[in-house]
């Protein structure tokens, strides 16, 4: 028995080293917590689509650090990916993460929500985007296994948030004090911003895209407009957008600025009656062009813009 174990010991050493070879790896290829100010970091996430290249990490996600523990704002693609963010602030701050935050729905950001749960930590969402999460998330979670593969998404459950809230409130957990606000449905039912005092950060989540178009298909564009500059009046230091690179507050203008283009654009196609098929070669946005996601997220935004005017056309009759 002793030299069966002897033989098989060469064997399982080179399994362990592979499998940590392998986990070594998929750390390496995950962007890493970047300070933005004292005791406040970014993770910044790929601006493309989810793929196996980029391991779905397409969403930014942000960490602030308190006396006594830490406030994550929304959650990742994966339970890979949560275990690495929590490995990452471990190793960073040597503090607990006391309080997950759910910005808004869309699946970068709340698919490390099972990982966080089975930690202990409470998960915190409005209520709009845990009914959003209920309803939508077993076919993004489908979705996501067939773009980025089993192994990838291996452990990802749906798990909604642990706690809700219906309007602003500020907030303190580890002894860091946070504005949570929402101003009604805007980029999205349910869609918050966080803004940290102490250092003027604002994590704009679903609200702020910059340099790459957002995703419009659930937005009221009057109300998400109106929240744009409710969040430019803030005064913040900088802004951390759920997509694209951390900004000056004054950016938030550009994004306001494609919101109304693409309403203009699609209400002008409409009305010349164009058929759905040909509306976003009719509506075009050409000062945005180079944002990223330009081809595939306004070809999106138009059609769902459009089939809105079509819904209200009938319903109107």
């Amino acid at each position: 028995m002793t030299s069966v174990i002897a033989r098989l010991l060469p064997t399982l050493a080179g399994l362990l080293a592979t499998t940590g070879l392998v986990a070594h790896a998929w750390a390496a290829g995950v962007p890493k917590p970047v300070q933005l100010a004292p005791d406040v970091y970014a993770v910044f996430g790929a601006t493309g689509e989810a793929a196996p290249v980029n391991h779905g990490v397409t969403g930014n996600l942000g960490i602030l650090v308190g006396p006594d523990g830490v406030i994550l704002v929304d959650t990742g693609t994966s339970a890979r990916h949560a275990r690495q963010l929590l490995a990452d602030i471990r190793d960073m701050t040597g503090k607990p993460v006391v309080l997950a935050i759910n910005t808004h729905q869309a699946p970068a950001f709340v698919f490390g929500n099972g990982t966080l749960r089975s930690a202990g930590v409470p998960i915190l969402a409005h209520q709009d985007t845990d009914a959003l999460i209920n309803q939508r998330c077993s076919r993004c979670l489908a979705l996501l296994n067939s773009a980025l593969g089993a192994q990838e998404m291996e452990g990802t459950e749906v798990v909604r948030p642990t706690q809700t809230l219906a309007e602003s409130a500020s907030i303190t957990a580890g002894g860091r004090t946070i504005d949570l606000l929402y101003y009604g449905p805007s980029s999205a039912p349910g869609s918050i911003a966080v803004y940290d005092r102490k250092s003027g950060v604002l994590f704009g989540g679903g609200m702020v895209s910059i340099d790459r178009i957002p995703d419009a298909k659930d937005a009221d564009i009057g109300q998400w407009r109106a929240a744009l500059s409710s969040l430019q009046a803030l005064g913040a230091a900088q802004v951390v957008p759920g997509e694209g690179p951390a900004s000056h507050p004054s950016r938030l203008a550009e994004l306001s600025d494609y919101l109304a283009r693409l309403e203009s654009a699609v209400e002008a196609a409409f009305a010349r009656r164009v058929s759905l098929g040909d509306a976003a070669a009719a509506a075009p946005v050409p000062a945005f062009r180079h944002w990223a996601q330009y081809d595939n997220m306004h070809r999106k935004n138009v059609e769902a813009r459009y089939l809105r005017l079509e819904k209200a056309g009938l319903e109107a009759r």
